[in-house]
């Protein structure tokens, strides 16, 4: 169904534009970098917050936030150009529903995401796929710009990495009723997720099944946080927090691990030597699910190739993978590969500790 949608809406914006000249289309298309700023300034100032689930002018707007007040009412017009806001006949603007989860309270909000990818610093990291696309894609577009790596500036930064980790959470929200759905986790037993951020995914598979536990290994600071969103989620008694390092020792008996979007952020090499860390602690017969998007290359969609080119950006090594290339990173790191399955774009690698 998610691709079916996703592909009808492809098919409606392609009818649109074929009523247009290629140039004018093409020339709107553009404009998507100053609608990313648009949207991520919405949330930066404080904006769409103030506005919640009412309608205010402008000015009273700016003056509630301490805007200029000339510079609010042209960003708010170019709002409503992109469909974030509304106007209403008393000069008065809202948010519509597409706008609206640019809310940091909307209960589907990826506020924190839109903060991220229009931050400068990430609109830096872009600046550098000229030089990817004619010197290849090591160095990242990051590492070009900032001299270190994703994880090493956001370590130097706990304030934007605290942010990112937050845009993390919203996106796995999108789809987590999905993936919980489409494996067959153990009933019983015990889940490892690792490097599972506060423990969304986690305790979102154990409020499904009552009689299993869990382990969630991260890093230290990470735990902490973890502690006090399990308890708020009631399933802290049957959740062993536990402190792990991805590219260290891992220590962990269970009999199903999984790894979200963690993969994608490295080179195959890298992966390899991640993988084979994870088979280390594996009890034979347990298994191995990571969860990454599903991208064959050749074959783009309206979506995987966005986030591959967001990795090469990115991450040193990162790319989104086809179920074959994350089944031939399983065998080399001494697993055996198993089943996959899919909920939307995202794909459910499994792996088997012989």
């Amino acid at each position: 169904m998610v691709r079916g949608a996703l592909g009808a809406r492809r098919r409606l914006i392609d009818v649109a534009d074929a009523m247009l000249p290629s140039e004018v289309a093409l020339f709107y298309l553009v404009w998507g970098m100053q609608a990313t700023r648009i949207a991520g300034v919405l949330t930066s100032s404080g904006l769409a917050d103030a506005l919640g689930e009412g309608a205010h002018t402008p000015t009273d707007l700016a003056n509630r936030l301490g805007l200029e007040p000339d510079a609010t009412v042209r960003i708010i017009d170019a709002a409503v150009a992109i469909r974030l806001m509304r106007l209403d006949g008393s000069g008065r603007v809202s948010l519509t529903s597409l706008g609206a989860p640019l809310r940091s309270d909307h209960p589907n909000s990826i506020a924190s995401w839109v903060a991220f990818f229009s931050d400068p610093d990430t609109a830096a990291a872009y600046g550098h796929l000229d030089a990817q696309l004619r010197e290849g894609a090591q160095p990242s577009g990051f590492q070009r710009e900032f001299g270190q790596s994703m994880w090493e500036y956001f370590a130097e930064r706990p304030a934007a990495g605290a942010r990112f980790a937050d845009s993390m959470r919203q996106l796995t929200a999108i789809d987590l009723k999905a993936i919980v759905r489409a494996y067959p986790w153990p009933k019983h037993g015990v889940i490892c997720d690792i490097a599972g951020g506060t423990g969304h995914l986690l305790a979102a598979i154990l409020e499904r099944r009552r009689k299993a536990r869990g382990i969630l290994l991260e890093a230290p600071e990470v735990i902490k946080e973890a502690d006090t969103y399990l308890r708020t989620r009631g399933v802290a008694d049957r959740i062993q927090c536990r402190e792990g390092d991805l590219f260290g020792a891992l220590d962990a008996r269970a009999d199903v691990y999984t790894m979200k979007w963690i993969i994608h952020d490295w080179s195959d090499d890298a992966c390899v030597d991640l993988l084979s860390r994870v088979r280390s602690t594996m009890p034979a017969g347990s298994r191995l699910v990571t969860i990454d998007l599903h991208h064959e290359r050749g074959r783009p969609n309206s979506q995987t190739p966005m986030g591959d080119v967001m990795m090469m950006v990115m991450c040193e090594g990162g790319r989104e993978r086809s179920p074959e290339e994350v089944h031939e990173l399983m065998r080399k790191a001494g697993l055996r590969p198993g089943r996959v399955r899919h909920c939307g774009l995202t794909m459910l690698v499994e792996a088997v500790a012989p």
